[in-house]
Protein backbone atom coordinates (compact mmCIF):
# COMPACT_ATOMS: atom_id res chain seq x y z
CA UNK A 1 0.00 0.00 0.00
CA UNK A 2 2.74 2.66 0.56
CA UNK A 3 4.19 1.51 -2.75
CA UNK A 4 7.39 0.49 -1.59
CA UNK A 5 8.01 -1.76 -4.10
CA UNK A 6 9.05 0.30 -7.46
CA UNK A 7 10.64 -1.96 -9.34
CA UNK A 8 7.70 -4.34 -9.25
CA UNK A 9 4.54 -2.06 -9.32
CA UNK A 10 5.58 1.61 -11.02
CA UNK A 11 4.13 3.35 -13.47
CA UNK A 12 5.93 2.67 -16.91
CA UNK A 13 6.67 6.10 -17.49
CA UNK A 14 9.84 6.44 -18.63
CA UNK A 15 9.71 10.14 -20.46
CA UNK A 16 6.04 9.40 -19.97
CA UNK A 17 5.69 11.10 -23.42
CA UNK A 18 6.13 14.28 -22.40
CA UNK A 19 9.36 16.41 -23.68
CA UNK A 20 11.46 18.05 -21.37
CA UNK A 21 10.01 21.53 -23.10
CA UNK A 22 6.40 20.24 -22.55
CA UNK A 23 6.80 19.22 -18.57
CA UNK A 24 8.25 23.20 -18.35
CA UNK A 25 5.29 24.81 -19.90
CA UNK A 26 3.24 22.34 -18.76
CA UNK A 27 4.17 23.55 -15.00
CA UNK A 28 4.41 27.25 -16.06
CA UNK A 29 0.76 26.82 -17.19
CA UNK A 30 -0.22 25.53 -13.77
CA UNK A 31 1.12 27.96 -12.03
CA UNK A 32 -1.36 30.04 -14.45
CA UNK A 33 -4.32 27.84 -13.39
CA UNK A 34 -3.42 27.79 -9.94
CA UNK A 35 -3.36 31.81 -9.73
CA UNK A 36 -7.27 31.89 -11.59
CA UNK A 37 -7.88 29.05 -9.12
CA UNK A 38 -6.87 31.47 -6.05
CA UNK A 39 -9.04 34.38 -7.44
CA UNK A 40 -11.91 32.27 -7.51
CA UNK A 41 -10.95 31.02 -3.91
CA UNK A 42 -11.13 34.98 -3.20
CA UNK A 43 -13.72 35.89 -4.28
CA UNK A 44 -15.79 32.39 -3.73
CA UNK A 45 -14.49 29.94 -1.31
CA UNK A 46 -13.40 32.57 1.34
CA UNK A 47 -17.03 33.99 1.68
CA UNK A 48 -19.03 31.02 1.41
CA UNK A 49 -19.90 31.06 5.24
CA UNK A 50 -20.17 34.48 5.46
CA UNK A 51 -23.08 34.47 2.49
CA UNK A 52 -24.49 31.59 4.66
CA UNK A 53 -24.88 33.91 7.40
CA UNK A 54 -26.28 36.62 5.46
CA UNK A 55 -28.93 33.83 4.37
CA UNK A 56 -29.63 33.25 7.82
CA UNK A 57 -27.58 30.50 8.84
CA UNK A 58 -27.61 28.90 12.36
CA UNK A 59 -24.73 26.99 13.98
CA UNK A 60 -26.24 23.81 13.34
CA UNK A 61 -26.14 25.09 9.51
CA UNK A 62 -22.89 26.41 9.48
CA UNK A 63 -21.48 23.41 11.34
CA UNK A 64 -23.54 21.24 8.28
CA UNK A 65 -22.06 23.39 5.43
CA UNK A 66 -18.09 22.72 6.91
CA UNK A 67 -18.61 18.94 7.08
CA UNK A 68 -21.45 17.06 4.58
CA UNK A 69 -20.12 18.34 1.44
CA UNK A 70 -16.31 17.05 2.37
CA UNK A 71 -17.75 13.87 3.65
CA UNK A 72 -19.69 13.44 0.61
CA UNK A 73 -17.30 14.47 -1.92
CA UNK A 74 -14.68 12.34 -0.43
CA UNK A 75 -17.02 9.46 -0.99
CA UNK A 76 -17.42 10.47 -4.47
CA UNK A 77 -13.78 10.89 -4.63
CA UNK A 78 -13.13 7.28 -3.40
CA UNK A 79 -15.68 5.87 -5.90
CA UNK A 80 -13.99 7.89 -8.73
CA UNK A 81 -10.22 7.14 -8.45
CA UNK A 82 -11.39 4.03 -10.29
CA UNK A 83 -11.96 6.17 -13.21
CA UNK A 84 -8.12 6.95 -12.97
CA UNK A 85 -7.51 3.42 -13.67
CA UNK A 86 -9.77 2.60 -16.03
CA UNK A 87 -9.25 5.41 -18.14
CA UNK A 88 -6.19 6.48 -17.85
CA UNK A 89 -6.54 10.01 -18.35
CA UNK A 90 -6.36 11.89 -15.60
CA UNK A 91 -6.11 15.23 -17.56
CA UNK A 92 -10.15 14.79 -18.53
CA UNK A 93 -11.20 13.66 -15.38
CA UNK A 94 -9.86 16.64 -13.57
CA UNK A 95 -10.80 19.23 -16.32
CA UNK A 96 -14.08 18.02 -16.54
CA UNK A 97 -14.54 18.12 -12.53
CA UNK A 98 -13.24 21.00 -11.88
CA UNK A 99 -15.16 22.56 -14.52
CA UNK A 100 -18.56 21.14 -12.85
CA UNK A 101 -16.73 22.68 -9.66
CA UNK A 102 -16.79 26.19 -11.70
CA UNK A 103 -20.41 25.94 -12.75
CA UNK A 104 -22.07 25.82 -9.09
CA UNK A 105 -21.06 29.31 -8.51
CA UNK A 106 -23.81 30.14 -10.60
CA UNK A 107 -26.10 27.79 -8.36
CA UNK A 108 -25.32 29.06 -5.65
CA UNK A 109 -26.57 32.37 -6.89
CA UNK A 110 -29.80 31.13 -9.08
CA UNK A 111 -31.16 28.79 -6.17
CA UNK A 112 -31.48 30.98 -3.25
CA UNK A 113 -33.20 33.37 -5.56
CA UNK A 114 -35.13 30.90 -6.93
CA UNK A 115 -36.54 29.40 -3.90
CA UNK A 116 -35.57 32.04 -1.18
CA UNK A 117 -37.43 29.90 1.50
CA UNK A 118 -34.67 27.40 1.14
CA UNK A 119 -32.30 30.04 0.45
CA UNK A 120 -29.63 28.83 2.71
CA UNK A 121 -30.47 25.10 2.19
CA UNK A 122 -29.82 25.46 -1.57
CA UNK A 123 -26.23 26.57 -0.58
CA UNK A 124 -25.43 23.40 1.07
CA UNK A 125 -26.72 21.39 -1.88
CA UNK A 126 -24.72 23.65 -4.21
CA UNK A 127 -21.33 23.70 -2.03
CA UNK A 128 -22.19 19.89 -2.11
CA UNK A 129 -21.61 19.28 -5.57
CA UNK A 130 -18.94 22.03 -6.01
CA UNK A 131 -17.03 20.03 -2.94
CA UNK A 132 -17.48 16.75 -4.49
CA UNK A 133 -16.43 17.76 -8.11
CA UNK A 134 -13.36 18.92 -6.48
CA UNK A 135 -12.64 15.30 -4.27
CA UNK A 136 -13.46 14.10 -7.88
CA UNK A 137 -10.31 15.91 -9.30
CA UNK A 138 -8.43 15.51 -6.41
CA UNK A 139 -6.60 12.59 -6.67
CA UNK A 140 -6.11 12.68 -10.59
CA UNK A 141 -4.74 15.66 -10.20
CA UNK A 142 -2.56 14.63 -7.35
CA UNK A 143 -1.12 11.72 -9.01
CA UNK A 144 -0.80 13.65 -13.03
CA UNK A 145 1.13 16.65 -11.06
CA UNK A 146 3.29 14.04 -9.38
CA UNK A 147 4.45 13.18 -12.66
CA UNK A 148 5.16 16.08 -13.79
CA UNK A 149 7.04 17.82 -10.76
CA UNK A 150 10.84 16.49 -10.19
CA UNK A 151 10.69 14.88 -6.95
CA UNK A 152 13.76 16.90 -5.78
CA UNK A 153 11.87 20.51 -7.19
CA UNK A 154 8.56 19.67 -5.01
CA UNK A 155 8.83 21.46 -2.09
CA UNK A 156 10.76 24.42 -3.89
CA UNK A 157 7.77 24.19 -6.93
CA UNK A 158 4.46 24.09 -4.76
CA UNK A 159 6.09 26.44 -2.64
CA UNK A 160 6.28 29.17 -5.13
CA UNK A 161 3.06 28.26 -7.04
CA UNK A 162 1.02 28.37 -3.61
CA UNK A 163 2.89 31.59 -2.48
CA UNK A 164 2.12 33.34 -6.10
CA UNK A 165 -1.55 31.71 -5.38
CA UNK A 166 -2.06 33.00 -2.59
CA UNK A 167 -1.09 37.07 -3.41
CA UNK A 168 -4.14 36.54 -5.94
CA UNK A 169 -6.07 34.98 -3.57
CA UNK A 170 -4.99 38.23 -1.25
CA UNK A 171 -5.86 40.34 -4.06
CA UNK A 172 -9.12 39.17 -4.93
CA UNK A 173 -9.91 38.64 -1.14
CA UNK A 174 -9.36 42.10 -0.73
CA UNK A 175 -11.57 43.49 -3.24
CA UNK A 176 -14.54 41.20 -2.63
CA UNK A 177 -14.43 42.53 0.51
CA UNK A 178 -14.39 46.06 -0.22
CA UNK A 179 -17.15 45.27 -2.75
CA UNK A 180 -19.43 43.92 -0.23
CA UNK A 181 -19.02 47.08 2.22
CA UNK A 182 -20.09 49.08 -0.40
CA UNK A 183 -22.72 47.21 -1.70
CA UNK A 184 -24.39 46.89 1.64
CA UNK A 185 -23.85 50.56 2.90
CA UNK A 186 -25.69 51.53 -0.18
CA UNK A 187 -28.65 49.43 0.53
CA UNK A 188 -27.70 46.59 -2.30
CA UNK A 189 -26.02 43.83 -0.43
CA UNK A 190 -27.80 41.46 -2.41
CA UNK A 191 -26.35 42.90 -5.39
CA UNK A 192 -22.77 42.25 -3.73
CA UNK A 193 -23.10 38.88 -2.96
CA UNK A 194 -24.37 38.61 -6.69
CA UNK A 195 -21.28 40.75 -8.32
CA UNK A 196 -18.21 38.13 -6.45
CA UNK A 197 -20.19 35.17 -6.53
CA UNK A 198 -20.33 35.77 -10.35
CA UNK A 199 -16.43 36.76 -10.57
CA UNK A 200 -15.40 33.41 -8.41
CA UNK A 201 -17.10 31.48 -11.42
CA UNK A 202 -15.55 33.40 -14.20
CA UNK A 203 -11.83 32.71 -12.20
CA UNK A 204 -12.83 29.14 -11.71
CA UNK A 205 -13.24 28.57 -15.49
CA UNK A 206 -10.50 30.73 -17.18
CA UNK A 207 -8.65 28.07 -14.48
CA UNK A 208 -9.96 25.10 -16.18
CA UNK A 209 -9.18 26.59 -19.55
CA UNK A 210 -5.58 26.78 -19.03
CA UNK A 211 -5.29 23.58 -16.68
CA UNK A 212 -7.02 21.97 -19.42
CA UNK A 213 -3.58 23.35 -21.88
CA UNK A 214 -1.30 20.84 -19.63
CA UNK A 215 0.57 18.03 -21.19
CA UNK A 216 -0.26 14.46 -19.52
CA UNK A 217 2.45 11.59 -19.14
CA UNK A 218 1.41 8.46 -19.99
CA UNK A 219 -0.58 6.36 -16.97
CA UNK A 220 -0.06 2.41 -17.12
CA UNK A 221 -1.30 1.42 -13.85
CA UNK A 222 -1.02 -2.37 -13.03
CA UNK A 223 -2.80 -5.15 -11.51
CA UNK A 224 -0.71 -5.27 -8.22
CA UNK A 225 -1.20 -1.36 -7.69
CA UNK A 226 -4.74 -2.05 -7.17
CA UNK A 227 -6.12 -2.10 -3.50
CA UNK A 228 -9.36 -1.77 -2.05
CA UNK A 229 -10.64 0.35 0.88
CA UNK A 230 -11.26 -2.15 2.93
CA UNK A 231 -8.02 -3.43 2.27
CA UNK A 232 -6.58 -0.37 2.96
CA UNK A 233 -7.49 -0.21 6.33
CA UNK A 234 -6.49 -3.98 7.21
CA UNK A 235 -2.95 -3.43 6.34
CA UNK A 236 -3.10 0.06 8.64
CA UNK A 237 -1.04 -1.23 11.05
CA UNK A 238 2.02 -1.70 9.22
CA UNK A 239 1.68 1.66 6.71
CA UNK A 240 3.67 4.91 7.71
CA UNK A 241 1.03 6.42 5.04
CA UNK A 242 -1.66 4.83 7.12
CA UNK A 243 -0.56 6.39 10.40
CA UNK A 244 -0.27 9.70 8.68
CA UNK A 245 -3.80 9.72 7.20
CA UNK A 246 -5.11 8.58 10.61
CA UNK A 247 -2.58 11.42 12.53
CA UNK A 248 -4.36 14.27 10.15
CA UNK A 249 -8.03 12.88 10.10
CA UNK A 250 -7.53 13.24 14.24
CA UNK A 251 -6.09 16.68 13.20
CA UNK A 252 -9.30 17.97 11.30
CA UNK A 253 -11.34 16.51 13.95
CA UNK A 254 -10.23 19.12 16.47
CA UNK A 255 -9.69 21.57 13.66
CA UNK A 256 -13.53 21.47 12.82
CA UNK A 257 -14.55 21.21 16.28
CA UNK A 258 -14.33 25.16 16.06
CA UNK A 259 -13.85 25.77 12.15
CA UNK A 260 -17.29 26.41 11.34
CA UNK A 261 -18.36 28.71 13.58
CA UNK A 262 -15.56 31.53 13.25
CA UNK A 263 -17.84 33.57 10.67
CA UNK A 264 -20.55 33.34 12.66
CA UNK A 265 -18.23 34.28 15.69
CA UNK A 266 -17.03 37.23 13.82
CA UNK A 267 -20.02 38.96 12.04
CA UNK A 268 -22.46 38.20 14.73
CA UNK A 269 -20.86 37.73 18.28
CA UNK A 270 -18.25 40.64 17.52
CA UNK A 271 -20.12 42.44 14.96
CA UNK A 272 -17.65 42.91 12.71
CA UNK A 273 -18.26 44.53 8.97
CA UNK A 274 -17.15 42.77 6.09
CA UNK A 275 -14.06 45.58 5.76
CA UNK A 276 -13.23 43.92 9.14
CA UNK A 277 -13.72 40.30 8.01
CA UNK A 278 -11.51 40.90 4.60
CA UNK A 279 -9.23 42.25 6.54
CA UNK A 280 -9.53 39.20 8.90
CA UNK A 281 -8.93 36.57 6.06
CA UNK A 282 -6.52 39.08 4.00
CA UNK A 283 -4.13 39.25 6.80
CA UNK A 284 -3.99 35.49 7.11
CA UNK A 285 -3.18 34.96 3.42
CA UNK A 286 -0.55 37.40 3.30
CA UNK A 287 1.08 36.21 5.90
CA UNK A 288 0.62 32.19 4.03
CA UNK A 289 2.17 33.87 0.87
CA UNK A 290 5.26 35.30 2.64
CA UNK A 291 6.09 32.45 4.58
CA UNK A 292 5.55 29.34 1.84
CA UNK A 293 8.62 29.42 -0.03
CA UNK A 294 10.62 29.61 3.25
CA UNK A 295 8.14 26.75 4.27
CA UNK A 296 9.34 24.86 0.66
CA UNK A 297 12.93 25.29 1.15
CA UNK A 298 12.58 24.07 5.12
CA UNK A 299 11.20 20.80 4.21
CA UNK A 300 13.54 20.09 1.13
CA UNK A 301 15.88 20.41 3.54
CA UNK A 302 14.63 18.47 6.42
CA UNK A 303 12.11 16.85 4.90
CA UNK A 304 8.04 16.90 5.32
CA UNK A 305 8.11 15.84 9.04
CA UNK A 306 9.59 18.73 10.69
CA UNK A 307 7.30 21.23 9.18
CA UNK A 308 4.26 18.89 10.00
CA UNK A 309 5.10 19.06 13.47
CA UNK A 310 6.56 22.36 13.78
CA UNK A 311 3.60 24.15 12.31
CA UNK A 312 1.12 21.86 13.67
CA UNK A 313 2.05 22.74 17.38
CA UNK A 314 1.45 26.45 16.51
CA UNK A 315 -1.54 25.52 14.62
CA UNK A 316 -2.53 24.21 18.11
CA UNK A 317 -2.49 27.67 19.69
CA UNK A 318 -4.72 29.41 17.57
CA UNK A 319 -7.90 28.66 19.14
CA UNK A 320 -6.69 29.16 22.11
CA UNK A 321 -5.35 32.90 21.35
CA UNK A 322 -8.95 33.43 20.10
CA UNK A 323 -10.14 33.09 23.32
CA UNK A 324 -8.03 35.80 25.28
CA UNK A 325 -9.37 38.82 23.41
CA UNK A 326 -11.64 40.21 20.97
CA UNK A 327 -9.72 43.30 20.49
CA UNK A 328 -9.49 43.34 16.64
CA UNK A 329 -6.14 44.07 16.13
CA UNK A 330 -5.26 41.47 18.49
CA UNK A 331 -6.99 39.12 16.53
CA UNK A 332 -5.38 40.21 13.37
CA UNK A 333 -1.54 39.54 14.94
CA UNK A 334 -3.37 36.06 15.58
CA UNK A 335 -4.08 35.59 11.86
CA UNK A 336 -0.45 36.74 10.76
CA UNK A 337 0.42 33.79 12.90
CA UNK A 338 -2.11 31.74 11.44
CA UNK A 339 -0.82 32.14 7.54
CA UNK A 340 2.44 30.66 8.86
CA UNK A 341 1.63 27.80 10.34
CA UNK A 342 -1.17 26.59 8.46
CA UNK A 343 0.93 27.48 5.57
CA UNK A 344 3.80 25.11 6.42
CA UNK A 345 1.25 22.24 7.58
CA UNK A 346 -0.68 22.07 4.52
CA UNK A 347 2.50 22.41 2.40
CA UNK A 348 3.92 19.53 4.60
CA UNK A 349 1.00 17.72 4.21
CA UNK A 350 0.31 18.02 0.63
CA UNK A 351 4.42 17.17 0.07
CA UNK A 352 3.82 13.70 2.27
CA UNK A 353 1.23 12.46 -0.12
CA UNK A 354 3.91 12.81 -3.03
CA UNK A 355 7.20 11.79 -0.71
CA UNK A 356 5.14 8.61 0.87
CA UNK A 357 3.50 7.02 -2.05
CA UNK A 358 4.96 5.58 -5.27
CA UNK A 359 3.58 7.07 -8.59
CA UNK A 360 1.44 3.83 -9.21
CA UNK A 361 -0.64 4.37 -6.24
CA UNK A 362 -0.84 7.93 -5.91
CA UNK A 363 -4.19 8.74 -7.16
CA UNK A 364 -5.89 5.90 -5.01
CA UNK A 365 -4.13 6.81 -1.81
CA UNK A 366 -5.09 10.43 -2.33
CA UNK A 367 -8.86 9.18 -2.82
CA UNK A 368 -8.34 7.04 0.08
CA UNK A 369 -6.71 9.85 2.46
CA UNK A 370 -9.68 12.38 1.51
CA UNK A 371 -12.22 9.74 2.69
CA UNK A 372 -10.75 8.93 6.20
CA UNK A 373 -9.76 12.79 6.85
CA UNK A 374 -13.44 13.72 5.98
CA UNK A 375 -14.72 11.64 7.89
CA UNK A 376 -12.31 13.76 10.84
CA UNK A 377 -14.18 16.75 9.58
CA UNK A 378 -17.62 15.99 9.85
CA UNK A 379 -17.20 14.27 13.54
CA UNK A 380 -15.79 17.33 14.21
CA UNK A 381 -17.95 19.94 13.05
CA UNK A 382 -21.18 17.44 13.89
CA UNK A 383 -19.60 17.16 17.56
CA UNK A 384 -18.78 21.07 17.82
CA UNK A 385 -22.94 21.64 17.11
CA UNK A 386 -23.46 19.66 19.33
CA UNK A 387 -21.45 21.25 22.05
CA UNK A 388 -22.33 24.85 20.63
CA UNK A 389 -25.92 23.93 22.43
CA UNK A 390 -24.64 22.47 25.47
CA UNK A 391 -22.43 25.49 27.05
CA UNK A 392 -24.88 26.74 29.69
CA UNK A 393 -25.08 30.62 30.11
CA UNK A 394 -24.18 30.64 33.37
CA UNK A 395 -20.22 30.24 32.66
CA UNK A 396 -20.30 33.53 31.82
CA UNK A 397 -18.79 33.48 28.81
CA UNK A 398 -18.84 36.44 25.78
CA UNK A 399 -20.02 33.95 23.47
CA UNK A 400 -20.20 30.00 23.32
CA UNK A 401 -18.24 29.62 20.27
CA UNK A 402 -15.18 30.08 23.08
CA UNK A 403 -15.54 27.09 24.93
CA UNK A 404 -15.74 24.98 21.86
CA UNK A 405 -12.51 26.99 20.66
CA UNK A 406 -10.73 26.31 23.71
CA UNK A 407 -11.05 22.59 23.86
CA UNK A 408 -10.60 22.74 19.71
CA UNK A 409 -6.63 23.84 20.70
CA UNK A 410 -6.09 21.66 23.72
CA UNK A 411 -6.70 18.48 21.57
CA UNK A 412 -4.41 19.29 19.15
CA UNK A 413 -1.52 18.96 21.35
CA UNK A 414 -1.40 15.58 21.88
CA UNK A 415 -2.27 14.91 18.31
CA UNK A 416 0.46 16.87 17.30
CA UNK A 417 3.09 15.54 19.81
CA UNK A 418 2.13 11.63 19.96
CA UNK A 419 0.21 10.80 17.19
CA UNK A 420 2.41 13.05 14.13
CA UNK A 421 5.38 12.60 15.59
CA UNK A 422 5.34 8.91 14.69
CA UNK A 423 4.91 9.34 11.27
CA UNK A 424 8.31 9.05 8.97
CA UNK A 425 9.50 10.93 6.21
CA UNK A 426 8.37 9.20 2.82
CA UNK A 427 11.68 8.57 1.49
CA UNK A 428 13.17 7.48 4.62
CA UNK A 429 10.36 5.15 5.30
CA UNK A 430 10.67 3.69 1.66
CA UNK A 431 14.23 3.37 3.10
CA UNK A 432 13.73 0.99 6.11
CA UNK A 433 11.29 -1.17 3.75
CA UNK A 434 13.74 -1.30 1.17
CA UNK A 435 16.40 -2.65 3.83
CA UNK A 436 13.41 -5.20 5.61
CA UNK A 437 12.85 -6.64 2.06
CA UNK A 438 16.66 -7.26 1.85
CA UNK A 439 17.17 -8.92 4.63
CA UNK A 440 13.93 -11.06 3.89
CA UNK A 441 15.31 -12.07 0.57
CA UNK A 442 19.07 -12.65 2.37
CA UNK A 443 17.13 -15.16 4.97
CA UNK A 444 15.59 -17.16 2.13
CA UNK A 445 18.31 -17.46 -0.14
CA UNK A 446 21.15 -17.25 1.74
CA UNK A 447 24.17 -14.82 1.81
CA UNK A 448 26.42 -15.60 -1.18
CA UNK A 449 29.37 -14.87 1.62
CA UNK A 450 28.17 -18.36 3.48
CA UNK A 451 29.68 -20.31 0.44
CA UNK A 452 32.78 -19.03 1.42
Amino acid sequence: MDGTSEPATAVRLRDGGVSPQERDRSLRVSVIDGCFHGGMVGFGENYVGAYAVFLGATPAIAAALGSWPSLAGAIFGAFAVDLVDRSRRRALITVSTAGLAGLMFFALLGLPLAVPRWGVYTVIAAWLVYVAANNVAGPAWNSWMGDLVPSEKRGAYFGRRSGLIAVVTLVCTVAAGLLLDGFKKAGRERDGWIAILALAAVFKLLSVWFLSRMAEPRYEPRPADYFTFRQFLARSPGSNFAWFTYGIALMYFCVHLSGPFFALYQLKTLNWSYNQFMASTATQILSFFLTQHWWGKVGDRRGSRLVLLTSGVLCALLPLLWCVTTNFWALLAVQILAGFCWGGFNLATSNFLFEAVTPAKRARCAAYFNVVTAVGIFAGAATGAVLVGLVPARWGLASPFLAVFALSGILRFPVVLLWLRGVQDGAKAHEELRERARQLRVVVKGDPGDAE
